[in-house]
């Protein structure tokens, strides 16, 4: 059940029925740099998991040295720059500024915000992710989610 409810990006209902957001953990790898360069420089996670959620962007929570941080993740092939084969999961963690290419880190699922589209060119991708951590910024400032973030 929580695969299908994941491959249909319901990660709001996963969650309730884990008892915990879904997540998936892997080590940072080096990517094209294209989100550095519009100005939302993403770590791209490997993932050890098999299982990811349906091809989006999602409000997520981030592990890294220890401290969660409020992100977003993109799961998906790149449509925008390059269709490839094989999703990449890449997760923007606001307001961080740090080289962590070979750490470990781990991203919880907690709120779908859309789907992965392709855009006309990178400042039209750059608007929509300008929109999309507005949107997961104020997700996160609910108080059920500040809450949420300390028990993980």
């Amino acid at each position: 059940v929580i695969r299908e409810l994941l491959a249909t990006g319901n990660v709001n209902l996963a969650r309730r029925m884990l008892g915990r957001p879904y997540g998936v953990e892997g080590v940072i790898e080096r990517g094209a740099r294209r989100g550095h360069t519009i100005g939302f420089p993403t770590a791209n996670l490997r993932p050890v998991n098999r299982v990811i959620p349906r091809y989006g962007v999602y409000a997520t929570a981030t592990l890294w040295d220890g401290v969660w941080r409020q992100s977003i993740t993109n799961i998906g092939v790149r449509p925008t720059f390059e269709h490839t084969a094989e999703p990449s999961i890449e997760t923007y963690i606001f307001d961080f500024d740090e080289d962590i290419y070979g750490d470990v880190i781990r991203v919880r699922f907690i709120y779908r915000i859309r789907d992965e589209r392709k855009f006309n060119g990178p400042e039209e991708l750059k608007l929509q992710i300008s929109k999309d951590v507005l949107r997961a910024r104020n997700f996160f400032e609910r108080h059920a989610v500040k809450n949420l973030l300390q028990k993980l």
